[in-house]
């Protein structure tokens, strides 16, 4: 069974090769270090095997709305695994324990754009259910929010704002 650990600094060019080879492009790799860049991000958790990065998670700072404030959200974006290593419950290992985390730190509401049957398993609803639209174009059913406090969602309306970091994410 993989570590689940902090991300450390040593980590980026592991990470680096875990984006790009999960997603088979750069574009996630770029986001998360716009990310980091930004210091959006509110943690970021590696699976980590023998000295090897198998996976990573990224959870930053994004925005709702309610009554014309802001209102924080995070994004859980991008969860990646090595190809060779996917299906073995790592990317759940780090879902789970990221969202543990962010109970334990009164984190109230998370988004994520991803595979409903995936996402679902960790109590994960279309965002739609709580009025809330995604700023990208991604089928409805795949943008989706949980609530860590009962209600967290509930004067949080409209379309919720990410930051420039995701600019090139299509």
């Amino acid at each position: 069974m993989s570590l689940i650990r902090e991300e450390r600094p040593e980590d980026a060019e592991a990470v680096h090769a875990v984006l790009v080879a999960a997603f088979g492009r750069e574009a996630e790799a770029r986001l998360v270090e716009r990310l980091r860049a930004s210091g959006k991000i509110i943690f970021a958790l590696a699976a980590e095997e023998k000295g090897l990065v198998l996976g990573h998670m990224v959870l930053s700072r994004i925005a709702g709305e309610s009554s014309g404030s802001e209102v924080p959200v995070l994004a859980l974006a991008p969860l990646a695994v090595m190809p060779a290593f996917q299906r073995l419950g790592i990317g759940s290992a780090l879902v789970s324990a990221g969202l543990e985390r962010c109970r334990m730190e009164r984190h109230a509401r998370v988004l994520v754009a991803g595979d409903p049957g995936y996402y679902g398993r960790f109590g994960f609803v279309p965002a739609s259910r709580f009025g809330l639209k995604c700023p990208f174009p991604v089928p409805e059913e795949a943008f989706m929010a949980i609530e860590l406090e009962p209600g967290a969602f509930a004067q949080v309306s409209g379309v919720v704002r990410y930051g420039h970091e995701f600019e090139d994410l299509e």
